[in-house]
């Protein structure tokens, strides 16, 4: 029933006794995965050079999935409202840029920022991350390796919290938000071909492991009693391996673009995604994701440096039965950027040397 999903996934109280305690986060859910995976591997910082690239991604999973608690419940009480939307919500936005490190392009480095907001009912999740990769090009810049590193602040904490009390009374009920921000630290590695068993192009696989430091969150709420609890969060590490590329087709207008996520932590989740792309400017296709019980379908359109896209989640799970589906938008953009060469060199005669050896 959508109240015992509810209860046990977003307004988790049952718990708490003296204090809460959390022992596992988990990390958004993106449908452009393929597109937006700066999100979760340091590695991939830095698409082009001399352009600075920004993506920006809207998630809104469960669209108006609403805590009807005591609506929908036998629990009636003396509390019916129903509380708006508390699915998860959540904003990324992603900026790279790509710099040579030597006259010939084969040694490169990637630097990007990446900020995500993530709400979940109450709790909510704000990272802010710097990354940095080298990007070494190998067989004469037929593929590379890039590897790299993030570092970053995450705070987590509840939001404005509007729990409802299944037992009217219950002492143990937070009703002020608080949180609490760490170091978060994560590594990553991805290694890119241009052309892979003659049919695919672009061919890219990647690791990565975020949350190495896995730390440890504390902070204090004020319960309905006015009394104040302690709120411990482990966040746990999570790997993350993908891979894709582009199949051409026999008709030259056509190609697939196929790829894989998978992540663990220690769950295992997989998502699949299989797009097409019409004359590099039309883009439709299909996912599905295994932990979220979903099919989403694709639709997008680039041109030059600019793309968006947007995807419909179809959820196969009963959570369809209260809420209007997840939608997500994705946009990226990719600004040119040039730097004058450095003036040439003159060479002044001076008058000491005009007798002899000047030049």
């Amino acid at each position: 029933m959508a109240k015992n999903y509810i209860l046990k996934t977003v307004l988790i109280v049952s718990f708490i006794s003296g204090g809460l305690y959390l022992q596992a986060q988990h990390d958004p859910y993106y449908t452009h995965f393929r597109f937006n995976n700066q999100a979760y591997n340091p590695a991939v910082a830095g698409v082009k050079v001399d352009n600075i690239c920004i993506t920006a991604l809207t998630h809104f999973q469960y669209r108006h999935y609403d805590d009807e608690t005591f609506v929908r419940g036998t629990e009636i009480g003396n509390n019916p409202q129903v509380v708006k939307n508390v699915a998860p919500e959540t904003h990324n936005l992603n900026i790279n840029t790509l710099l040579n490190i030597d006259k010939r392009g084969r040694n490169k480095v990637g630097i990007g920022f990446t900020l995500l907001d993530d709400k979940v009912g109450f709790m909510k999740t704000t990272t802010m991350k710097g990354q940095v990769n080298y990007k070494k090009t190998l067989q004469g810049n037929f593929n590379f390796i890039s590897v790299g590193v993030e570092v970053g602040s995450t705070s987590f904490g509840y939001d404005d919290p509007k729990f409802k009390y299944i037992d009217p009374g219950d002492k143990n009920i937070p009703i002020t938000g608080g949180n609490a921000s760490n170091l978060d630290l994560g590594v990553g590695i991805m290694y890119h071909q241009k052309t892979f068993l003659n049919k695919i192009q672009d061919f890219w696989v990647g690791a990565a492991y975020n949350h190495l430091n896995a730390a440890k969150y504390q902070f204090t709420v004020t319960m309905a009693d006015n009394g104040n609890r302690g709120v411990d969060m482990d966040f746990v590490r999570y790997l993350y391996l993908s891979a894709g590329g582009d199949y051409m087709m026999a008709n030259k207008n056509w190609k697939l673009e196929p790829a894989i996520l998978v992540k663990y932590n220690p769950k295992l989740q997989i998502d699949l995604s299989t797009t097409a792309l019409y004359a590099n400017s039309l883009r439709c296709g299909l996912a599905y994701r295994s932990m979220a019980d979903a099919i989403s379908l694709i639709v997008g359109y680039e041109k030059w440096n600019i793309q968006i896209g947007y995807s419909y989640d179809i959820t196969l799970s009963g959570v369809r039965r209260v809420s209007d589906g997840t939608h997500e938008l994705f946009a990226k953009y990719c600004i040119p950027i040039s730097f004058p060469p450095p003036p040439e060199k003159i060479f002044r005669l001076s008058p000491r040397f005009l007798g002899k050896g000047a030049y």
